[in-house]
C-alpha cells in the first residue's frame, strides 16, 4: 500500500517568530518610556539581553542611540525648561554644593524664572561695618563666577541689604543697609565683569524685618543681605498663586522675600 505523504505545514510558521519578535520590540521601547530616570548600565545590560532573545549578534552601542530614547522626556523630572531655567537650576545646584562643602550658612531657593539667595550680614560684614570682610571674600567670588557664567541667561541680579533695629548704632540703619548692598554690586561689576546694567543694590535698612525685631536672635535673622537673579523668561505680570486667578504686578522697586525659606 502506497505511504501516505505527509503533510507539510501551510507555510505560516514564520508569522510566531514574527509576532514574538514585535512583541519583544514593543516590549523594550515601552521599558524605555516608562522611566524617567535611565541607569545606563541597567540599561545596556536590557540591551544586550534583548539582543540575545532576538537573535541579533552586533553589539549595540547606547551611545548611537537617538537623545530622545536614552532620555525620554516624561512626567515633571524631564518637563520642558527654558533656557534661563536651565541655567538657574545649575547656578543653584553650584552655589549649594559650595555652601555645603565650605560650611557657609546660606539659604538658597528657585521658583520658575527666579533664583533666591538669603545669607546673613555676619558672611561678609562685621557689626556696624559696610566693608566686605576678606576672610570670608571666597563665598561672594564663587557666587560671582557662577553668575557670569549664566550671565547671558540673567535679566536682573537685585541686591537687597536689610538690617536690624540697633542699639547704641553708630550708623543710620538705612546707609548701613544700602552701603552693604552698593559694596556686593560693586564688587560683582568691578571683579566678576557682571553688567552694571543688570545689578540693581537696594538697602532697605530695618523696615522689612523677617523676624521678631524685640529679641536678639529676629535681630540676628534680619540682618541679612538677599540676592534675586531673575533669568531672561521671568514674566513681569503673573498669575496669582492664591487660586483667586487675579494677576500680580511684580515691582521691582520693592523687597523681594524668598518664598518657601523659613527666617529660622
Amino acid at each position: 500500500m502506497k505511504r501516505r505523504q505527509r503533510q507539510s505545514g501551510d507555510g505560516q510558521e514564520w508569522l510566531n517568530t514574527y509576532a514574538d519578535m514585535i512583541t519583544l520590540v514593543l516590549t523594550f521601547f515601552v521599558l524605555l518610556y516608562s522611566i524617567s530616570n535611565i541607569n545606563m548600565v541597567k540599561l545596556e545590560k536590557v540591551a544586550e539581553a534583548m539582543q540575545k532573545q532576538l537573535g541579533i549578534e552586533a553589539n549595540l552601542d547606547l551611545e548611537d542611540l537617538p537623545d530622545d530614547i536614552k532620555y525620554p522626556a516624561i512626567g515633571e523630572a524631564q518637563e520642558d525648561l527654558s533656557a534661563s531655567e536651565i541655567a538657574l537650576n545649575e547656578a543653584k545646584s553650584e552655589i549649594e554644593s559650595y555652601m555645603e562643602t565650605n560650611n557657609v550658612e546660606a539659604m538658597v531657593n528657585r521658583e520658575d524664572n527666579v533664583l533666591y539667595i538669603r545669607f546673613k550680614n555676619e558672611v561678609l560684614f562685621a557689626p556696624d561695618s559696610p566693608d566686605i570682610l576678606q576672610e570670608n571674600i571666597g563665598f561672594l567670588d564663587y557666587i560671582g563666577d557662577v553668575l557670569k557664567t549664566k550671565e547671558s541667561e540673567i535679566l536682573a541680579i537685585y541686591i537687597n541689604g536689610h538690617t536690624a533695629d540697633g542699639v547704641n548704632s553708630v550708623w543710620n540703619d538705612r546707609i548701613l543697609s544700602s552701603q552693604r548692598a552698593d559694596n556686593v554690586a560693586i564688587y560683582l561689576e568691578e571683579n566678576k565683569g557682571i553688567e552694571p546694567k543688570k545689578l540693581i543694590s537696594r538697602g532697605y535698612g530695618k523696615n522689612y524685618p523677617i523676624a521678631d525685631n524685640s529679641t536678639k536672635e529676629g535681630r540676628e535673622q534680619n540682618r541679612r543681605v538677599d540676592i534675586i537673579i531673575l533669568g531672561n523668561g521671568f514674566e513681569w505680570t503673573q498669575i496669582a498663586g492664591d487660586g483667586s486667578g487675579s494677576v500680580e504686578q511684580f515691582d521691582p522697586l520693592t523687597p523681594i522675600d524668598v518664598p518657601g525659606v523659613s527666617a529660622e
